[in-house]
């Protein structure tokens, strides 16, 4: 009776955890009725096995077959059931089934299989179908083994079910095999510490979601671990070389080039992203939140086919597991100019691709990345920038934001100006996978506490100075945000970049084709007379910094740095050294808002050197910029003494004031 007490103990801590508490306190079975086991395998010898049951209702036992006597064969309550299992002299296995019923509730069924004296390898199922899709956690099937030999998955055979063109074929080759993942060899170890007497081992496999409109199929081989003293036979007696799974999955629904095929791969690509906002399907796509459509009266409609098919299109709050890719759906929006997805759930802990798929899309302009998890890009990723593939229509904006890159070179590798020539705004911030660090000396290899902790580069040296320098050469930025990150050394001092500009063939100053009188060029030139300074070798400037030291300089001697960025971030970083001249003196400098998006480094912050952060020539908090706009209203001068650009004081100051003031 010890068993059962054991056994019955768990059976109610388990029931406790499955039932609900009613208002007189009684505790509810399951359908009435629970027993210890589902399975039960033995070997040829039979024997006897011990069932404990559990339940508040009287039941009845019986055994389907004649060679299993089960005892008691009823009774009310918990019992002990002891099953007589006779001995077999067949070669192969036989089942039956123990059914315990009752008339108050359902009935519960036992599998016992009993081996005969050959080698085998039974499978409970020997066909599975799954679905084409479904949740992460709902992407994996079970598959029962029991068996009397130790044995392993030898090989698994993928193929198409039904019959495929050759162009279809060429189409969908890369979505027939490798969507098993296949368990560990130590998931499948059974125990067989009696000799011939049997074990039932269970193993998951985890599938990936099909895109092909094909059913998928898998053949999966169990075989003998040592086949030459384990000859393993079939159901008749007969020698065999493996036992076979086969796993079906349903086909996809076929995505066809047009509008209600854009609305399908937008649905399909949602679900299996895990996003939290659904789209509403009753209603019109043209309704559909985070959707823009193409219309006739669009200037940069692609081609008249593209009306009325998806233009931008924004996935936001999903949850992509570890090794996930972002569909392959994606693929078929085919005119899109726009394409979003942001917040990933715990993306600072996963590794998650992107995938070669996106890199199809001739129409992209612009690329949201955020918070999605990636360390590195497709292969063919430079396609999306223009320049490398005829008929692509070149990223305008990418956003890399809140990825898990370790390094820029990792990125500028891919992303330059050479394969981005189109590009005028890059966001590559807050690549950080912790928030609580501040002492970069705690770091080891890359990692804090045994993870890798983001975008840890020091830009000082190597190809992380080589990597920050293409970026600052990349003269057609009009964004670029490098805030948040674990970045530190010091800037490219005025020097290194006018060496810099030389070797690329860049002018190294201002000139006057920086200038413009036209409006409309505003994005592109230096429009009117606010920054002529730039152009001139007198009226010198002198900053002061914060330990007094003054340096004067004329608009002649400052470098041609990004001349049409109007924004550029590189805060909560871990910099130190001097801020140079071609940051203090750049003509979109009060633009930057620098005492926010440049100054203030990692609060309290400790490089990998163990040095205090922050830059050593400027007092972020009480930054003067009366060396660059003035301290009065110019009037209509647009020169004044001692000052770089004293028009700028209007902008930043007088109608800050007068707003301040209404």
């Amino acid at each position: 009776m010890k068993y059962l007490h054991k056994v019955i103990a768990g059976l109610v801590l388990c029931t406790g955890c499955i039932t609900s508490c009613k208002d007189d306190n009684k505790t509810e079975l399951p359908g009435g009725l629970l027993t210890d086991k589902e399975e039960i395998a033995i070997g040829p010898e039979g024997g006897l096995e011990k069932i404990a049951v559990l339940s508040d209702i009287s039941w009845v036992a019986g055994a389907s077959k004649p060679w299993i006597a089960v005892s008691p064969a009823n009774g009310l309550g918990a019992a002990e059931c002891q099953l007589t299992i006779d001995s077999t002299l067949e070669n192969t296995a036989r089942t039956a089934q123990i059914r315990f019923s009752s008339e108050q509730a359902g009935q519960k069924l036992i599998t016992v299989t009993q081996f005969g004296f050959g080698k085998q390898i039974l499978l409970n199922e020997t066909d599975v179908e799954i679905e084409n899709s479904a949740r992460y956690e709902k992407r994996t099937f079970e598959m029962v083994v029991s068996t009397n030999i130790n044995f392993k998955i030898g090989s698994v055979e993928y193929a198409f079910d039904g019959i495929q063109s050759d162009e279809e074929k060429a189409e969908y080759e890369s979505e027939r095999t490798g969507w098993l993942t296949q368990p560990r060899q130590d998931d499948l170890a059974v125990d067989l510490d009696r000799k011939a007497r049997p074990r039932t081992v269970k193993a998951n496999f985890r599938w990936e979601m099909n895109t092909a409109p094909f059913v998928r199929v898998a053949k999966i081989h169990l075989v003998p671990m040592d086949p030459a003293n384990d000859q393993l036979v079939d159901d008749n007696g007969n020698p065999i070389e493996d036992v076979v799974l086969t796993i079906r999955q349903k086909p996809a629904l076929k995505i066809e080039d047009n509008r209600a095929g854009d609305s399908l791969a937008v649905i399909t690509i949602n679900e299996k992203v895990q996003s939290m906002i659904k789209f509403e399907t009753s209603e019109n796509m043209q309704n559909w939140e985070n959707v823009t459509l193409w219309e006739a009266t669009d200037k940069d409609l692609p081609c008249e086919e593209a009306v009325g098919r998806i233009r931008s299109v924004n996935f936001v709050m999903i949850d992509m597991k570890e090794g996930e890719s972002l569909p392959k759906e994606v693929r078929y929006l085919k005119y899109l100019e726009s394409f979003s997805i942001r917040s990933n759930a715990n993306s600072q802990i996963r590794d998650i691709h992107l995938g070669e798929e996106i890199c199809e899309l001739k129409h992209l302009k612009e690329l949201v990345l955020y918070s999605y998890g990636i360390t590195s890009l497709p292969a063919n990723f430079a396609k999306l920038g223009g320049a490398t593939n005829e008929g692509y229509a070149g990223l305008k904006s990418l956003s890399l934001s809140a990825t898990n890159f370790a390094t820029l070179s990792t990125i500028t590798k891919v992303v330059n100006k050479e394969n981005f020539p189109y590009l005028t705004s890059l966001a590559l911030n807050g690549s950080r996978r912790t928030d609580s660090l501040s002492d970069l000396t705690l770091v080891q290899g890359g990692k804090y506490n045994g993870r890798p902790i983001g975008l840890f580069v020091n830009v000082s040296r190597g190809n992380e100075r080589d990597a920050l320098l293409s970026l600052l050469l990349w003269e057609n930025l009009q964004s670029l945000t490098l805030a948040y990150n674990f970045i530190e050394g010091e800037l490219p001092t005025d020097e290194e970049m006018e060496t810099a500009l030389e070797r690329a063939g860049r002018p190294t100053h201002y000139t006057s084709d920086d200038f413009s009188t036209e409006k409309a060029d505003y994005l592109d030139k230096l429009v009117g007379d606010t920054c002529r300074w730039l152009l001139t070798d007198d009226n010198p400037v002198t900053f002061t910094a914060t330990d007094e030291t003054t340096e004067t300089v004329t608009g002649q001697e400052i470098p041609r740095v990004l001349p049409k960025t109007r924004y550029l971030s590189i805060n909560l970083n871990f910099l130190t050294g001097k801020l140079p001249n071609w940051v203090l003196f750049h003509p979109y400098f009060a633009a930057w808002y620098p005492e926010i998006g440049f100054f203030i480094q990692q609060e309290r912050g400790k490089n990998s050197a163990g040095e205090l952060v922050g830059f050593s020539n400027i007092d972020s908090d009480n930054f003067d910029f009366t060396y660059y706009y003035g301290a009065e209203d110019p009037g209509s001068n647009t020169t004044v003494s001692g000052v770089a650009y004293p028009l700028y004081y209007r902008r930043f100051v007088a109608n800050s004031s007068t707003e301040n003031a209404e």
